[in-house]
């Protein structure tokens, strides 16, 4: 604003007469009323604002204006002077354009810290076809140049149906960056059909169609994205590499308004057939016929060859699993298994990848199809001999072959979850010429099997204790604990252990009997061993 000086320094050198002038007076006034409102007009734009979450900017203060821009959160703007419950938006440097960019409803914005980041206010376009931009916003203005099907650009500032255009990697913060101008109706392309989306600007994805949803991904400017349902002005959406399914779970959800639909022509061209195999081979095939277009090769012998490459039926040959295999959805051992292959089964597999070889199955229509791939050092051209074992025989609970343990007690208990069985009270065991008596008896069985069935098989081994007295033919012996091990066929008696061989005697810490090899070994502990041996008396030493 004009201080009382500078209005000062206006009237000196004038003369009384023209000082009282009417029409000098209302000119030097009207002239002082513009610069004072100018300078206000610069001052208002100084606060700086965020949205709490995405907001229109609209043409007029008005909920019927025209949507001319949509605000991001958390990104910076200036506005002017609230007009009732709008605010007028500036972008953030361009102090000298004294028109706002639009209005914004003050009920969604909130003051902004001074470190936010700006907004960049140019969106990401794909075009279509070939496009001719002005130098103003007049069909009847000079052609600035001509952007071509396919080519990127950022748009922004959309005026009279009209958007300024900008180099698509440079971030927009004033109209007079603008390369020129073009028609909204020939850059934006209107299909809500469209499966394939690209984001106009850097976007979260989020899990839920919720806005408090946490993210899952990113989508940058101008990255693709298939699309599914709209919930509540957010797609769902799925990787541009996936082939969508009805039971295809979603990668994500994102708003609406910051994803475009992508070109038809460019769709097809790029996108058809989208599977894994066709992706890379189209990536790959636009990539060479790019490079032979700056070379100034012929595209069109490039797409023929690729094209043949599509129809080439696969190169597949017979080998054999010389293990259990694994097939996974990738040539690494960290992807999913989707398949396994039985020792001995043929496939057919393609040309090795490094150490792998992709797998290929007959699909409906009978041609084949690349399901994964499996690690080629258990591949073998020939197939192995695979022996065929014999079955065992079923033993039968009770036959001829079997022992009867008889086991007697006061009370028994079985508990499924730590598979044991417990016998306490008066217990009592007889296996042919073997008998076993003491206070408790604990059988420890294997987790495999049904419950009770077959038990004699299950058990790993019986623990007693309290009393432990045990007869087996000529030996008699006792301990305060008497453990059984099954599979090894040891019996461990422990605490004041004896045994009693008719007239012989054994006594220690730990007595170890071998059943199978008919020996016993006897360990002293904190206590020596005694042994006491009779022999005939006519027996000389």
């Amino acid at each position: 604003m004009i201080n009382i000086a500078e209005k000062s320094s206006l009237f000196s050198g004038w003369s009384a007469s023209a000082l009282l002038s009417p029409a000098i007076v209302c000119a030097v006034f009207f002239l002082v009323f513009i610069l004072a409102g100018t300078s206000a007009h610069a001052y208002e734009k100084s606060e700086l604002k965020i949205a709490r979450t995405i907001a229109n900017v609209r043409a007029k203060p008005d909920l019927k204006g025209a949507v001319v821009w949509v605000l991001s959160p958390a990104e910076s703007f200036l506005v002017g002077k609230a007009q009732g419950n709008w605010y007028p938006v500036y972008p953030a440097s361009d102090e000298k354009d004294m028109k706002p960019v639009g209005y914004v409803s003050r009920k969604v914005v909130v003051p902004a810290a001074p470190d936010s980041p700006l907004v960049d206010w140019g969106d990401i376009r794909y075009v279509g076809k070939d496009l001719k931009y002005h130098l103003e916003r007049t069909v009847k203005s000079s052609t600035g140049g001509m952007i071509k099907s396919g080519d990127k650009v950022k748009v922004g500032f959309l005026k009279g149906g009209w958007y300024a255009i900008f180099k698509a990697d440079a971030k927009v913060v004033s109209e007079a960056d603008a390369l020129g101008f073009v028609k909204q109706s020939d850059i934006d392309i209107v299909n809500d059909d469209a499966r394939i989306r690209y984001a106009v600007r850097r976007i979260n994805v989020i899990e839920k169609p919720v806005a408090t949803s946490k993210a899952v991904g990113l989508l940058s400017p101008g990255h693709r994205a298939q699309v599914g349902i709209d919930k509540g002005g957010m797609y769902a959406l799925y990787r541009i590499d996936t082939m969508v399914k009805k039971d295809t779970p979603v990668w994500g959800y994102a708003w609406g308004p910051f994803l475009a639909p992508y070109p038809k022509n460019l769709e097809k061209a790029q996108m058809a057939g989208i599977d894994a195999r066709k992706a890379e081979i189209k990536a790959e095939k636009a990539k060479k016929a790019k490079q032979e277009i700056e070379r100034g090769g012929e595209l069109a012998a490039m797409e023929e060859a690729m094209d043949e490459m599509l129809l080439a039926p696969v190169q597949t040959k017979i080998m054999y699993a010389t293990a259990v295999l694994n097939v996974r959805s990738e040539p690494n051992a960290k992807s999913l298994i989707v398949d396994k292959l039985e020792l001995g089964e043929s496939v057919s597999v393609g040309q090795e990848e490094g150490k792998w070889y992709p797998v290929f199955k007959p699909g409906k229509d009978k041609e084949l199809k690349r399901v994964g791939y499996v690690f080629g050092t258990y591949l073998k051209a020939e197939a192995p001999v695979v022996k065929k074992e014999k079955p065992q025989k079923k033993r039968v609970p009770g036959g001829p072959d079997e022992v009867p343990i008889k086991i007697t007690s006061t009370k028994m208990t079985f508990s499924e979850n730590r598979n044991r069985i417990t016998f306490s009270g008066n217990v009592k065991v007889v296996r042919l010429d073997v008998t076993l008596t003491s206070e408790t008896l604990t059988a420890h069985l294997r987790p495999e099997g049904d419950s009770l069935t077959d038990t004699q098989d299950k058990i790993k081994k019986i623990v007693a204790g309290g009393n432990v007295k045990v007869v087996m033919n000529n030996r008699k012996g006792h301990c305060d604990k008497l453990t059984y091990v099954v599979g090894d066929s040891i019996i461990y008696m422990n605490g004041n252990a004896e045994l009693q061989d008719g007239p012989n005697n054994i006594q220690g810490e730990e007595i170890k009997f071998y059943l199978k090899d008919n020996r016993a070994e006897v360990v002293g502990g904190n206590k020596p061993i005694e042994a006491i041996f009779y022999t005939p008396k006519n027996v000389s030493p």
